[in-house]
């Protein structure tokens, strides 16, 4: 029954929704707070162990924080209802999550868009399995389990557990950083490690020259729930046989406290002191499969492993490693050893050092400060949405929120209205037309305007439709969008080809006539960071069940791409069969290549902006994250270039805006393109318009404080540390060295063009010449007949 209740996922819907339907409310009616740090545990009451060091560190650096804790002293142990009130509303408005154990309740809960969840597990080092690394064993997690899988960042102990981690929480290897383990600082002061030693000795009873022995092994059993102790050994009778010069100290894991028995009376009961203070007072520890022995070996003490039931135990619950790569001390497995290797107990310094460079790599007494820094405090400029521009279909083009239950309805609805008004307007006569629909820009961009010249050029006759309009905020404004969608139907009935630049529900909706191309000419060049079916049920992704209704990107007869090498990704994106990506780069490559127009442009920027003539130029262009921030300090940016001898112009996504002060250079309303004119430095994080500065030849850096997350949120189709065209970075002043020592040229930028943007027959440059442009539209001329 037990294992039922454990496995039965309707029981814990039912459990979770005390706390899960208010949550689900709040998140969307209340804003984040990022001051607001929230600590969880229902394995301990208070700030102990890594919580405490964190909170530390935490309002030592920011004292105006506010840090709220909701603790139970066990998984079994009932909620106080206050806990219940306030837990969804502190879940809702928390800009960081901290927990540093198994946390149930939280695990079905989506993480708000901007909030992080760290988890900071409370043991070092990689020893017995646990989380996602014990399906199929017993008590392992059922198939298709939720937990753990929604933390956003987990520190651990070394670079060589960042992989045993990821597996057990189910979570991207990127969200996994060797950052250290807070509790461990304190084995780096050797002033404390001697006073806290000598402290806890005397509370212990420990006399000069005795040899502390510390007991301390894990519990046996499943979970928290079912925790048992071991109990093989007679404790009493060691001791006896040890004789004087020896105390002994048990301390249970908290598990298992409650039900171990009674010690004998000349034991020592270790149950009351913090464990990392009890592993400074002992001199030889006896364990099990503790975790314990990555904290003690800091200490460099001898450590014996006490493992009676190691087969049974390796069985059912497995190891990260052989048994053998933990053993740097005596292995014993009758009780009737112990007290031989507890007078003989050594330290084994090659054991130990491979052992510490294996687990304990990225311990050095800093782990605390950089957790908080790089988890808690790592705060992103803060950037707003223009939401008098923008509707949600254009600024979450890749996302699906609200009730999903009602948004697929509501999807499968419109489907049926529109094939419904669609059907008798495919009784109208075809017209040789070719219609350009986008819903990415509020006015008609220049690549339909320069297709649309190129078809015009080649065949007058030919009518050209083009149909741009952004889905408006507000409801009497989405009708008059309806009307513009309405338009749209009749055109697409009645046209041969249909070009669009995004996902177009006109275009994958609609069963259409068998006269009509449909030409997806995705409005990015290169293949950089994943989109579209690529991230289906990713953070930045839609959700599979509303793409489905919605037949995201389905029904394209021909996909545009700019060079060989992104017909994979284009491929995989789109869902469409490689041999329908063609190889065609965007028009606008060809006012890039222009000399005269570039000139044209540089000539009216320098007149408008006059303060940038006879300036080194950085163009500074991140991409537009969903959930509007910039990852960079701004005008920290811009000051370390100033130092450098260059002028920094900021220039964000169009549907984005931030006001960074008077300091800050956004170069009016010139758009990044027309900017690149005059730039002699591009520099991004994951922004496609890297493709333009490589097609410019202009010297390119990547700035990515964040990218371990961004990968684990979107991901990208070229190697990201290997394929780009100049160096990546993680700070402000690092890239400024970059950029003062010019480590990118223009001709990596070169190469990096000429392996993605690949022209129609790789001509020179000349005034005029419209080489993308045409290939496009002898490829349409071609459908048209």
């Amino acid at each position: 029954m037990r294992e039922l209740l454990r496995t039965s996922r309707l029981l814990r819907w039912i459990r979770a929704q005390p706390v899960a339907l208010p949550y689900r409310i709040l998140r969307r009616i209340t804003r984040i707070r990022s001051d607001r740090f929230l600590f969880l545990s229902d394995s301990h009451v208070g700030y102990t162990g890594n919580m405490g060091f964190v909170r530390d560190e935490l309002l030592r650096r920011m004292p105006e924080a506010q840090v709220a804790g909701v603790f139970k002293p066990s998984l079994t142990a009932r909620r106080p209802v206050r806990d219940v009130i306030r837990l969804p509303w502190l879940l809702a408005t928390s800009g960081t999550i901290v927990v540093d154990d198994f946390y149930p309740i939280i695990y079905p809960l989506p993480i708000r868009r901007g909030a992080r969840l760290v988890q900071i597990w409370h043991a070092a080092g990689a020893f017995k399995q646990v989380g996602h690394s014990r399906a199929g064993l017993p008590g392992g997690p059922v198939p298709g389990s939720d937990i753990h899988r929604n933390y956003t960042h987990v520190p651990v102990s070394s670079e060589a557990v960042r992989a045993d981690y990821a597996e057990a929480f189910g979570i991207d290897l990127s969200r996994v950083q060797a950052l250290g383990v807070p509790r461990t600082d304190a084995f780096f002061d050797p002033e404390n490690v001697a006073t806290t030693r000598q402290r806890v000795r005397a509370r212990l009873g420990i006399r000069d020259g005795e040899r502390l022995v510390l007991y301390a092994p894990t519990f046996r059993g499943n979970g928290q729930r079912s925790a048992r102790p071991e109990e093989s050994a007679d404790w009493g009778a060691i001791a006896h046989e040890l004789g004087d010069g020896f105390r002994i100290v048990v301390r249970q894991h908290p598990f298992a406290a409650k039900s171990a028995p009674p010690l004998p009376a000349h034991i020592l009961d270790g149950g009351a002191e913090e464990m990392n203070d009890l592993l400074m007072a002992t001199d030889v520890l006896v364990t099990d499969y503790s975790s314990s022995i990555f904290e003690f070996a800091l200490l460099r003490r001898p450590i014996v492993l006490f493992v009676p039931d190691l087969d049974d135990y390796a069985g059912s619950r497995s190891f990260y490693r052989p048994f053998e790569s933990y053993a740097i001390g005596p292995v014993v497995r009758d009780p009737g050893g112990l007290a031989s290797a507890l007078r003989t107990a050594e330290v084994d310094e090659p054991a130990l050092e491979a052992f510490l460079d294996e687990f304990c790599d990225a311990l050095d007494g800093e782990s605390t400060s950089r957790i908080v820094e790089r988890m808690l405090l790592a705060s992103p400029d803060r950037v707003v949405v223009d939401e008098g521009t923008v509707a949600p279909g254009s600024v979450e083009p890749t996302r699906a929120r609200g009730a999903m239950g009602l948004r697929v309805a509501a999807a499968r609805l419109a489907r049926l209205i529109l094939s419904v008004a669609y059907a008798p307007l495919k009784l109208l006569p075809v017209q040789r037309k070719v219609v350009m629909v986008s819903r990415e820009h509020p006015v008609v961009p220049d690549d339909f305007t320069d297709l649309a010249a190129a078809l015009t050029t080649r065949d007058p006759a030919v009518r050209v439709v083009m149909l741009v309009r952004m889905v408006p905020p507000g409801i009497l404004r989405k009708i008059g969008y309806g009307l513009h969608l309405l338009r749209q139907l009749y055109h697409v009935a009645t046209a041969r080809v249909l070009v669009i630049d995004t996902y177009s529900i006109v275009a994958s909706v609609l069963p259409h006539r068998d006269e009509l191309t449909v030409i997806q000419m995705w409005h990015a060049l290169g293949a950089f960071k994943k989109f579209g079916l690529s991230i289906l049920g990713l953070e930045e992704g839609r959700d599979r069940r509303l793409a489905d209704a919605m037949r995201m990107h389905q029904g394209y007869d021909i996909v545009l791409t700019s060079a060989e090498d992104c017909r994979p990704a284009f491929a995989e994106a789109f869902g469409t069969p490689p041999d329908r990506v063609r190889v065609a780069p965007l028009p606008r490559v060809d006012r890039l290549r222009d000399p005269e127009r570039r000139a044209r442009t540089r000539e009216r920027i320098l007149a408008t902006l006059p303060h940038l003539a006879g300036r080194r130029i950085a163009v500074f262009a991140p991409t537009f994250r969903l959930d509007g921030t910039v990852a960079v300090d701004v005008r920290a940016l811009t000051e370390a270039l100033r130092v450098q001898g260059v002028h920094t112009v900021v220039k964000l996504h169009p549907l984005m805006h931030g006001d960074f002060g008077p300091d800050v250079d956004t170069g009016g309303d010139f758009s990044t393109q027309e900017m690149l004119a005059v730039a002699d430095v591009f520099i991004t994080d994951y922004s496609s318009a890297l493709y333009e500065a490589a097609v410019l030849e202009i010297p390119t850096y990547f700035l990515t404080p964040d990218l371990d997350a961004y990968l684990a949120s979107r991901d990208f189709y070229l190697d990201y540390r290997r394929d780009l065209p100049g160096p990546i970075v993680a700070t402000v002043d690092h890239l400024a060295e970059a950029v003062g020592r010019k480590d990118a040229s223009p001709a990596d930028a070169r190469r990096f063009a000429k392996r993605w943007v690949q022209i129609p027959g790789d001509p020179t440059p000349v005034a005029g010449a419209t080489p993308c442009a045409d290939a496009i539209a002898d490829l349409i001329a071609d459908r048209l007949g």
